[in-house]
């Protein structure tokens, strides 16, 4: 499907972003969030179940009785091979020093900034030592495409449109089975995470006009 991009660009010194709308700003990451680890637990403290769920550098792990934030927030993975990945925690929830915490210290929509996050491919900018990690202070000086608030949410209303959509049709490609994926259904897969990652790439940088999605939804 071809969406309709906005009328007037300017170019940018972002690599990965390209020429953004001319009425976008650019911002330090570090000017829009403080980026923290979370605090330290060992795999024996993490339960199947309990009152609060734990976050490491790759998403959900288990449950501990206490927690380190309330609230919503972008993790960011920060060691290991999929260090750079991206997950979204609510509430009240423990974080491990193996995921950076996002804190907001400016207004923007919270899945707007985690999906930039994500199109940017932060593993990139990893550090090779013991094991692959990525450093706050070299995340932090990094900048993004920053659009009003109002087309930040439009942004985040359209992804999640467009990324249920594309999730459900993976889900119905891949099926219950217990097996690998056929050849056929392996590449079909494949297209759609290229065809996902595409998408929110040209979303959070501009080149889809995402105001007209939400004029057709609202019509």
């Amino acid at each position: 499907m071809k969406y309709a991009a906005y009328t007037d660009y300017r170019e940018t010194p972002l690599e990965w972003a390209g020429p953004i709308p001319a009425h976008w700003q650019i911002k330090k990451i570090g000017h829009l969030a403080l980026l923290k680890s979370g605090e330290n637990i060992v795999s024996e403290e993490i339960a199947e179940g309990g009152e609060y769920p734990v976050f490491g550098g790759n998403g959900f792990r288990g449950y501990f009785n206490q927690y380190t934030h309330d609230g919503d927030f972008v993790l960011i993975g920060r060691q290991g091979a999929l260090c750079g990945n991206i997950n979204y925690a609510s509430g009240k929830f423990w974080a491990s020093e193996h995921a950076l915490v996002a804190h907001s210290l400016a207004e923007f929509d919270i899945h707007w900034f985690g999906e930039t996050l994500r199109a940017m491919n932060l593993n990139q900018y990893s550090v090779s030592a013991a094991q692959p990690g990525l450093a706050a202070s070299a995340i932090s000086a990094l900048r993004v495409p920053f659009p009003p608030f109002d087309e930040q949410q439009t942004i985040t209303r359209f992804l999640n449109a467009k990324t249920t959509q594309i999730d459900l049709l993976m889900s119905l490609i891949s099926g219950n089975q217990r097996g690998a994926l056929s050849e056929k259904q392996g590449h079909l897969v494949a297209l759609l995470i290229e065809y996902r990652q595409a998408l929110i790439t040209s979303a959070v940088t501009g080149k889809i006009d995402v105001r007209r999605f939400d004029q057709r939804t609202e019509s």
